[in-house]
């Protein structure tokens, strides 16, 4: 999304939610704008601090933004949770998951679109199957990166 389409709708988000745009906000939505990848409570923290956003607020703001569906919690294995800008706000991706140092990497690339249209086809047949409303999908492949399998 544009960086002036993405501060619009993203203030509309925290004014319906009963919000400010505070200068902390602000800096939060750059730095996961700038993000290559969903971050981790002290990845942000680190960030955090380089772009004088006092920690103390750190949580609320994160809590805040959670709360107006700017930010979306994603828990990939027990006690490990990162945040990320909400898809609409962001491009459409997907994750690879190293269930060994537990980083986690964003990809779309060649294929993709293929595998997104058999997803959304089989989407779409479980829908009509079950009776269900899909809003979105999420996949994550969990696996082993290429530092600790040493490739």
């Amino acid at each position: 999304m544009e960086q002036s389409a993405l501060v619009e709708e993203v203030g509309h988000r925290l004014a319906r939610a009963g919000l400010r745009w505070t200068a902390g906000r602000r800096e939060v939505v750059a730095i996961f704008e700038s993000a290559q990848a969903p971050l981790s409570m002290q990845d942000l923290q680190d960030r955090a601090r380089e772009a004088r956003v006092p920690l103390s607020s750190l949580y609320r703001i994160v809590s805040d933004l959670v709360a107006a569906n700017v930010l979306v919690r994603l828990e990939f294995e027990e006690g490990f949770a990162r945040f990320e800008l909400v898809e609409e706000l962001a491009k459409h991706h997907h994750h690879l998951v190293c269930v060994e140092c537990g980083t986690v990497e964003d990809f779309e690339g060649p294929g993709l679109p293929d595998l997104e249209q058999a997803v959304d086809d089989a989407m779409r047949s479980i829908a009509r199957r079950h009776r269900f409303a899909v809003r979105n999908h999420r996949l994550d492949f969990f696996g082993t990166c290429a530092t600790c399998t040493g490739a």
